[in-house]
């Protein structure tokens, strides 16, 4: 009788365990068929067109064939950069042999996409029955057909641009490009993409195309370039190979603080760091910084967190900015703000890093450039400054004053913002300030570094309204019908009765 149970126990126990094996297999591919069921499909015969008006919209255009009643109709568009968000939009559609789509992409409002953005963009359609049909995945540059866009690239930079002499582009990047290196290693980024950089004739074409900004500023036309981290991308305005640096240099900056912990950067290191490797030196932001500490009118950097809006304060804010971090390269080496942006990075106050690089605080550290220019000390800040809260993102992008002659090159129109000369003069005759000797003030031999020929760099014209297919990420996860969840669970919990029965024998 024993043996009998035993064997009826083993068979039984095999029975269940082919029964398992089989339930198993048979909901997989259920689930396989399901998943196959909800696949997106390829559309056919597709033709897609674009239409830029440049700073404003992207039309885009679609005819294709799907055999199918289609019900609705959407655009995905997610821009080329650096955590880039994918979003759609319901487009308008037409069904009869074909089916005819046009959507836009409003590069303005809510959200401003600077000249030069990449967008992958790719259609999708849906069924009565709910089968999804896409298109192939395209990217579109928002540059516009109107004007006579150039391009010049290598690795490392690309520049395009319209109205400007080609041998003026060239030269500027070959002064340029070389210069991406030494920044990268000084700011202690590793890696650096291929950046771009949209270069308009003159600040009033970067003004009507860039982005909406004060009236004061827009009349005045304060700023000549502005950078977009999260696009690798600057737009500026006429080829001066001291505002491109200026630029470059804060897209590498941005890529310092990649920490969700991370302080953000006050704005007057941001400036004036970019400030700096204009020229790489200090002579200049002396000579520019002189009238100002003659005037008095000097903040604290406690209190410099965010680029002013009044126009005398907007001169000042810069070339202050860039002394001070011109002093403390002079004095501590090129490699030091490198060394302050890893501490905000780590999530450490602005003091606490100024700590640690430099030795003292940042009132501290302002007291000996202070002293060197004879003005008076400040005292130290009762309240913390909330970085946050100081830093409002009144602009898209960081944007770049032209102020005096920096940023001008021989042969080419600057403009020039006029600091108020009357009121400095009468703040003069109230208030001397001790000069710094010159001797004093060396500045840090830059690095030098062989120029590359210009030849080595072609210069093409750009394509307009043309679409090129890349292969992108089509990857979004199929949905699952809920039948076929339904049809898992049930076979699940046969596979766990029998289970149970089977502990239980």
């Amino acid at each position: 009788m024993a043996q009998s149970n035993r064997n009826h126990a083993v068979i039984h126990a095999a029975t269940t365990t082919a029964l398992v094996v089989a339930l198993t297999i048979v909901s997989l591919l259920s689930l396989s068929v399901a998943i196959d069921a909800q696949s997106p499909r390829q559309t056919e015969n597709e033709t897609v067109t674009h239409h830029v008006v440049l700073a404003d919209k992207i039309i885009i255009e679609i005819d294709t064939t799907i055999d199918a009643e289609i019900k609705e109709a959407r655009l995905w568009v997610w821009p080329h950069g650096r955590e880039t968000i994918p979003s759609y939009s319901y487009v308008e559609f037409t069904q009869t042999d074909t089916i005819q789509a046009t959507a836009e992409i409003d590069v303005q409002s809510p959200s401003y996409f600077p000249p030069g953005t990449i967008f992958n963009v790719r259609f999708e359609f849906i069924s009565t029955d709910d089968e999804v049909y896409t298109s192939d995945t395209y990217h579109i540059e928002h540059i516009d057909s109107f004007h006579d866009w150039r391009r010049i690239a290598d690795d490392s930079l690309e520049i395009v641009y319209y109205g400007i002499n080609d041998r003026a582009i060239q030269n500027l990047h070959a002064k340029t490009a070389p210069i991406l290196p030494q920044i990268a290693q000084a700011l202690r980024v590793d890696d650096i993409p291929q950046f771009r950089a949209v270069i308009f004739p003159n600040v009033r074409e970067l003004t009507i195309h860039g982005p909406t900004i004060s009236q004061a500023a827009t009349d005045g036309h304060y700023f000549g370039g502005f950078a977009y981290g999260q696009y690798n991308l600057t737009i500026m305005a006429s080829p001066s190979a001291e505002t491109l640096i200026h630029e470059l240099t804060h897209l590498i900056f941005d890529r310092t603080l990649d920490s969700p912990y991370a302080t953000p950067a006050p704005a007057w290191l941001n400036e004036g760091n970019a400030s700096y490797w204009e020229t790489r030196e200090r002579d200049s932001s002396i000579r520019n910084f002189r009238p100002i500490a003659r005037s008095g009118r000097v903040t604290e950097f406690a209190a410099m967190n965010a680029v002013p809006g009044i126009r005398r304060d907007i001169n000042n804010f810069y070339i202050q900015s860039t002394d001070f971090v011109s002093y403390l390269i002079e004095n501590y080496g090129r490699d030091s703000i490198g060394h302050l942006l890893s501490e905000l990075n780590a999530g450490n106050s602005v003091d606490d890093a100024m700590i640690a690089v430099y030795g003292g605080s940042l009132d501290q550290i302002e007291n000996g450039w202070r002293n060197e220019w004879g003005l008076p000390s400040v005292a130290s800040v009762e309240q913390p400054v909330d970085i946050e809260t100081d830093l409002p993102p009144t602009i898209p992008g960081l944007p770049t004053i032209i102020t005096g002659n920096m940023g001008t090159e021989k042969g080419q129109s600057s403009i020039t913002i006029e600091t108020d000369k009357r009121a400095a003069e009468q703040e003069q005759t109230q208030q001397q300030v001790t000069e710094p000797a010159a001797e004093s003030l060396t500045p840090p031999q830059p690095q030098t570094t062989p120029e590359p020929q210009p030849t080595a760099v072609e210069l093409t014209p750009l394509p307009t309204r043309t679409i090129h297919y890349i292969t992108g990420p089509d990857s979004e996860w199929p949905q699952i019908k809920p039948s076929a969840i339904i049809v898992f669970l049930l076979l699940a919990a046969g596979v766990a009765a029998m289970m149970y029965r089977r502990m239980r024998v």
